[in-house]
């Protein structure tokens, strides 16, 4: 740092080189336009009214305390909406909007004309249908007893029909193969009325040959021919023999046909009687079962047997509800009324919405700014109307809406520790939150702080150049900002920041005439050129 003096000269060192980055030639070459304007400013006296003044502070230590002041709404923390507990034509609604009521007050009453019929419809219905549930199952009963009769006299007459139907195939059996026996010997009559023929035909020529043979003798060939005659009939006689001894008699196939179809006879007329009293059986078995509750029969009247009951249990409930009407759960102020006397209420629909008076917050929008400092339970004093009120922070949204100005808030909800009647929900109201202490900590005044889309900075003097650091903010109070990394104790800082100031530019720091000090001002800078140190040395 420079500082005007009298008989002063500037004495200039030379050291040896050293390396340094490339970048800093320039931070150099700008030291050196400084050493010289302040020896030329120590030799002609106006060289400090060349460079652009700021205004600067050192970083120091000290406590910060962090308030947050903002106003918000006040609201109450527990909001009841009350909905309708039945479907009702609305009696009364005794209560206004803005209306203060205590536990126990109405709200609203219900006509209950309707609601008592259905209720004595539903029990008279209750009683028919057990009614007819005892009745149908008395003669469920009575049909099982008939179902287990009827099943064994079907289980009997079935086996006496089996025992019929099979010998009836039995004899059907038989007579088929009667008829195939006839059919059989007629088959072989006509092979041997064949083979008779064959052997006759074999019989004239085995004469002719006999006969040539007496009168004129046989060739050899002839001869061959004879012999294989001879053998041929005598194979064909064996056969046609067969033939013979196969036939049956036709008198027996004939009797033994005409007794089949005697007992055949019989046999289908007792079938037809079984089949008759089968069929009978089988139909009372039929009915029986048509009049047999099934399981899902029984659970279908067990289930409108409850159904019944549960309509007769929900008219009855409703009906008391509706008697009941509406009542406060808590002290209150009414801040919605949705229905009107003499209209039909919804079960389930929104009617009226009460505020608890003894539960009251006030709402406030934070910015992300802020909310790095803001946690649960910190202590807060809100102000409504001259009177000041105790609470804490009791909520804050994990969710960020838009503000009217675009930018993204949060809801916090300060709680207030004793309301009274004089707060109005609704309304405006000041908050102020204690964020916290930062004890012996680096802090700078809040105009030496700025940003730009890398973070947080301030610029510094160092050796009459400004430089920018980066730097990471903790709490602020009304004039100074908490600085927990960037910079050091004991820095100058500038605090009049404008678009002029720029990183390395050369200025003067504006010090108050009093507080000039009279220690030299020594400015080190190091380049890749030899190294300068100038020293201001006071004259002898």
């Amino acid at each position: 740092m420079f500082k005007k003096k009298e008989n002063q000269t500037a004495v200039v060192e030379r050291k040896p080189k050293k390396k340094k980055k490339a970048w800093k030639i320039i931070v150099g070459i700008v030291a050196v336009i400084v050493v010289l304007n302040a020896v030329s400013g120590a030799l002609f006296g106006d060289a400090e009214e060349m460079l652009p003044m700021v205004d600067t502070a050192e970083v120091t230590r000290g406590d910060i305390t962090s308030t947050l002041d903002t106003s918000g709404t006040i609201a109450s923390e527990l909001i009841r909406v009350y909905a309708s507990p039945v479907s009702a034509q609305v009696g009364e609604v005794p209560v206004a909007v803005g209306q203060s009521v205590l536990k126990g007050d109405f709200l609203l009453t219900y006509d209950t004309t309707s609601l008592q019929k259905s209720y004595d419809i539903a029990e008279l219905q209750a009683k028919a249908e057990n009614a007819t549930t005892s009745d149908t199952l008395a003669k469920s009963n009575e049909s099982a007893t008939d179902l287990a009769t009827s099943t064994n006299d079907i289980n009997t007459l079935q086996a006496q029909a089996d025992t019929l139907n099979a010998e009836i195939s039995s004899l059907q059996s038989q007579a088929t193969g009667n008829e195939l026996d006839s059919n059989k010997n007629a088959a072989t009559n006509e092979e041997i009325a064949k083979m008779q023929a064959e052997i006759e035909g074999i019989t004239a020529q085995i004469s002719a040959l006999e006969t040539q043979k007496a009168s004129t003798g046989l060739s050899d060939k002839e001869k061959e021919k004879l012999k294989e005659l001879k053998n041929t009939k005598k194979s064909k006689e064996k056969k046609l023999e067969k033939k013979e001894k196969s036939l049956k008699k036709a008198v027996d196939i004939a009797n033994n046909l005409t007794n089949i179809q005697a007992q055949l006879s019989q046999k289908n007329t007792q079938l037809a009687d079984v089949q008759s009293k089968l069929a009978e059986a089988q139909s009372k078995k039929a009915a029986a079962e048509a009049g047999i509750l099934s399981e899902s029969a029984k659970a279908n009247i067990s289930y409108s047997q409850q159904a019944s009951k549960l309509t007769l249990e929900q008219s009855a409930e409703d009906l008391s509800k509706a008697k009941a009407g509406i009542t406060a759960d808590f002290d209150g102020i009414v801040t919605e009324v949705q229905t009107a006397a003499g209209t039909m209420a919804a079960e389930g629909a929104a009617l009226i919405s009460l505020a608890n008076a003894d539960e009251m917050c006030v709402e406030i929008p934070v910015s992300k700014y802020n909310l790095a400092n803001l946690k649960l339970d910190q202590k807060a004093t809100v102000t409504f109307q001259d009177k000041e009120y105790p609470g804490t922070v009791s909520y804050i949204s994990k969710i960020a809406t838009t503000g009217e100005s675009g930018a993204a808030m949060v809801q916090v909800k300060v709680h207030i520790d004793a309301p009274d009647d004089n707060l109005i929900l609704g309304l405006d109201a000041k908050v102020s939150v204690e964020l916290g202490t930062a004890e012996n900590t680096l802090m700078v005044p809040i105009s030496a702080v700025n940003s730009d889309t890398e973070g947080d900075f301030v610029y510094l003097v160092e050796n009459n150049l400004v430089v920018k650091k980066y730097i990471t903010t903790g709490m602020t109070s009304d004039e100074y900002m908490e600085i927990k990394t960037g910079i050091e104790e004991g820095e100058k800082v500038i605090t009049t920041v404008d678009s002029a100031i720029v990183e390395g530019m050369p200025v003067m720091e504006n010090i108050p005439e009093e507080t000039e000090s009279t220690e030299a001002a020594e400015i080190k800078e190091e380049s890749d050129e030899p190294e300068l140190e100038v020293k201001a040395e006071t004259a002898e």
